[in-house]
């Protein structure tokens, strides 16, 4: 593949990554329309977003093996369309029960697309690995960041279906713009299943460093408004609170877009194994910031940039040295049990914080905990393994 294709591949990825997002961030600032429109209750629509995160989380274990055994764009294709035609039952879902039939489908479909994703960049962008990896990332970021506030708009003007059915639009837009590229990747078929990972030197312990990274991550993400809104904000009225809790949130991700980018452009040059220590000491420092500065103004936003541009400037070195370990024909399982351990297993934490925010009435023992997971990553970053990508692999 030439130069100029690489580029467009690594575009597309981008825009596909930004969207395979977007489908799961429509409902949040719509969820009040929604249990209104269907007469059901949070409880109801809770379980059922729980249920398609978990289905989110074990497709991957499914997308993965195929990457391996059939051509990654047309898996990639397949993920966009059909989680895109996924969103058309919407416009059909006058009850809880097509609701939530529409969101298991497209969970399903869309599940596919991380694994199959980091392989193909893992296989075509040799030499810039990382800065590949960070790119793609950024492209999920910012679909992150903009989702919420498109589909709030479109759900107010035009009704909750349609803002499902656009992001639906675009995706299936962008499967058949995929396809008739016509891109040329290298092929590979894979014989191996999940087992037989472990045996790949080295494996594990990058295996136990993302589930700790995963522990932390999820229950972050999960209670950092909580956080912000009983705590850091304390001194506001209650709606105030929420509402710079809330931004707050979106500036982390803002600046994760820089981290991703950083991570990725870095790793390449002084390799991945720097970088992952240099990110962990970013993550402790930035929770130790947010919960012991006495300055309140001055923690949250040391928190803000340090979290943002540490957690996600990981991501791109810690996938790309999972991909320069593991061997080529194995990548798409590896990829799936990875993306499965990190979003799965680590909203093990979600239950962990909860229960320790019910049983002290309080949410600072909770975020001990998640300091705790981030020392435990710290440690573990010095004896992962330091191996770097051959710079002279171009085909």
């Amino acid at each position: 593949m030439t130069e100029k294709s690489r580029k467009r591949l690594l575009a597309f990825l981008g825009a596909a990554h930004s969207l395979n997002h977007s489908l799961f961030l429509i409902t949040p600032p719509l969820l009040l329309i929604i249990m209104q429109d269907l007469e059901t209750s949070q409880l109801a629509l809770g379980v059922i977003g729980t249920l398609s995160s978990m289905i989110y989380g074990l497709g991957s274990l499914v997308g993965g093996p195929l990457s391996d055994k059939i051509n990654e764009i047309k898996i990639i294709t397949i993920s966009l369309a059909l989680a895109g035609a996924s969103t058309f039952m919407f416009i059909f879902a006058s009850n809880l029960f097509i609701y939530s039939l529409a969101l298991f489908l497209m969970a399903a479909w869309a599940s596919l697309y991380h694994p199959t994703a980091n392989t193909l960049i893992s296989k075509e962008f040799h030499g810039q690995m990382a800065e590949a990896m960070g790119i793609h990332g950024v492209g999920g970021t910012l679909g992150i960041i903009l989702t919420p506030i498109i589909a709030f708009s479109i759900g107010i003007a035009f009704g909750w279906r349609i803002s499902f059915l656009v992001f639906g639009v675009l995706s299936v837009i962008l499967a058949i713009l995929l396809l008739r590229n016509r891109f040329q990747t290298v092929r590979t078929q894979s014989k191996v299943g999940i087992l037989e990972l472990f045996k790949i030197k080295d494996l594990w312990i990058l295996l136990v460093f993302n589930v700790v990274i995963g522990l932390y991550m999820k229950g972050v993400e999960y209670f950092l408004p909580t956080y912000m809104t009983l705590k850091s904000f304390q001194a506001l009225d209650r709606e105030t609170a929420k509402f710079w809790a809330a931004m707050a949130a979106t500036l982390v991700l803002a600046a994760g877009t820089l981290g991703q980018w950083l991570g990725g452009k870095v790793s390449d040059r002084i390799g991945s194994k720097k970088v992952l220590i240099v990110t962990s000491v970013g993550v402790l420092a930035a929770l130790l910031f947010l919960q012991f500065i006495p300055f309140w103004f001055l923690g949250v936003s040391a928190f803000i940039v340090l979290y943002g541009i540490s957690f996600y400037g990981h991501q791109p070195a810690l996938t790309s040295l999972t991909g320069v370990i593991t061997p080529t024909e194995r990548r798409g399982v590896v990829y799936g049990v990875f993306f499965f351990t990190a979003f799965g297993l680590g909203s093990i934490s979600q239950a962990v914080v909860g229960y320790f925010m019910d049983k002290y009435g309080s949410v600072e023992p909770s975020f001990y905990i998640l300091t705790i997971f981030a020392v435990i990553a710290l440690a573990l970053s010095f004896i992962i393994p330091d191996k770097r990508e051959k710079q002279t692999e171009k085909s």
